[in-house]
């Protein structure tokens, strides 16, 4: 009964390390399509715009998560009521998407003329009211994908990402071959948003009643913890997209365009090939939750053989970039982004760095260390930052991937420790409050 019990637990195991994988190389498959038309299509200096753009877009996203996508997932992975538990988290998250939209419709009049507008992105005004409506159907998103996530539904994760990035690449290359210009894209995403919101909701309410969602929604005690839970993730979020995405926008402003091309193209190779290191650990990391004095071993070896196998591709990945990086962005994206191969060597310390710290900041989420992580981002935001001012003017695109290296070491290096501290100390999962 037991070697039945843990044949069927190694056949989930593997059936969620398969979804999680096909879910991430739907991802790349489509947005590198995109990206690479956009490239082409666009020409260096429009094409510039639109990443500058997507920057600033992208950080919105991080912003309007607001941890609630995070703090939904733990809190529904650790309920014994899930139907009521996703109300409430869905509560919370229409709620701050709703902040969100407002909070940049009300802004972004001001800051338009601060950050490049008119010149030398004359389409940056039109772009930021279309970005309020991106941020809340990204919002929304990330959310249902977090929750597929904590219920160990990767199948849904799957068929989700594959709409998500179909549609993204689909309605973006049509809108652009009616009107020539960035904005064309913005459309896209905001069609695109409309059709895997509805896709979502069909998803979900085959599965759940929603009487019961309804009920959560409406049980405000929880909507707080949630949101109580959920306020710490938030400077994780922003860490996160000050290292993603500060350097292109600062490079943006400081630098030239052909310096936003050429970085934008290297980072996006380096931070999209993680996605294949998080298909190896988002069907694992969730059950690596509530770790007992019976099941300690079990999970510690569990862990090392996820954290050896996410090194290994690491290291292979790491090597891929090194010996073919160059020949696949001049055959993909053309001889005008050629420069992108030097940046993409500097770049890769960076991604082993982001993918080892990745999968240990995942399980301290579970574990309930999340204000503690959150407390050790505050430093990555003061590094990428000063690095960022005072490398990016003198040396380009070389100064960003450099400040994007060096601010990550030491929130790596605490997540190291953390981890290890738990299973030498075997300390069991905190309360989460």
């Amino acid at each position: 009964m037991i070697d039945k019990w843990k044949m069927k637990l190694k056949d989930e195991l593997v059936s969620n390390i398969i979804w999680s994988f096909l879910a991430k190389v739907f991802a790349m498959v489509f947005y590198f399509i995109a990206d690479v038309f956009y490239a082409r299509y666009l020409g260096v200096d429009a094409y510039a715009e639109w990443v500058f753009f997507f920057s600033i877009a992208n950080m919105a996203f991080h912003i309007g998560w607001f941890g609630i996508n995070i703090s939904s997932k733990v809190h529904i992975t650790n309920s014994n009521n899930r139907e009521h538990c996703f109300g409430a988290a869905l509560g919370a998250r229409i709620f701050m998407s709703i902040i969100i939209l407002m909070t940049i419709i009300l802004t972004a009049p001001f800051l338009v003329n601060k950050i490049g507008f008119p010149q030398p992105y004359p389409n940056l005004k039109i772009l930021l009211y279309i970005m309020s409506i991106m941020v809340f159907f990204n919002s929304l998103t990330e959310f249902f994908k977090h929750f597929y996530i904590g219920i160990q539904e990767l199948k849904k994760l799957c068929t989700i990402t594959f709409i998500e990035y179909f549609s993204y690449c689909l309605f973006t290359i049509c809108f652009l071959f009616i009107y020539d210009n960035p904005t064309s894209i913005a459309f896209g995403y905001c069609v695109a948003g409309t059709i895997i919101l509805i896709c979502n909701i069909r998803i979900t309410s085959k599965n759940y009643s929603g009487q019961a969602i309804l009920q959560g929604i409406k049980d405000l005690q929880l909507v707080n913890k949630i949101l109580k839970y959920a306020i710490p993730l938030v400077l994780t979020s922003i860490g996160s997209l000050v290292l993603m995405e500060m350097d292109t926008f600062m490079l943006g402003l400081f630098g030239t365009k052909q310096q936003v091309s050429i970085y934008s193209i290297a980072k996006q190779l380096v931070s999209k090939a993680t996605n294949v290191n998080m298909a190896i650990w988002t069907g694992t990391v969730s059950s690596l939750a509530m770790i007992t004095k019976e099941n300690f071993n079990e999970k510690k070896h569990k862990f090392k053989k996820v954290s050896f196998l996410n090194n290994a591709v690491s290291i292979f990945i790491c090597l891929c970039f090194a010996l073919l990086g160059g020949i696949a962005i001049k055959i993909i994206y053309g001889e005008d982004y050629i420069d992108a191969s030097k940046i993409l060597y500097l770049l890769i310390p960076y991604y082993f760095l982001s993918c080892m710290s990745s999968l240990y900041a995942n399980f301290l989420d579970f574990m309930g260390y999340a204000k503690m992580r959150a407390l050790w981002y505050i430093l990555v935001i003061i590094i990428n930052l000063t690095l960022n001012y005072l490398l990016i003017p003198k040396y380009g695109a070389v100064g960003a991937a450099i400040a994007t290296i060096v601010s990550i070491l030491p929130y790596m290096s605490y997540c190291i420790y953390a981890v290890k501290n738990i299973f030498h100390n075997k300390t069991t999962l905190f309360p989460i409050e």
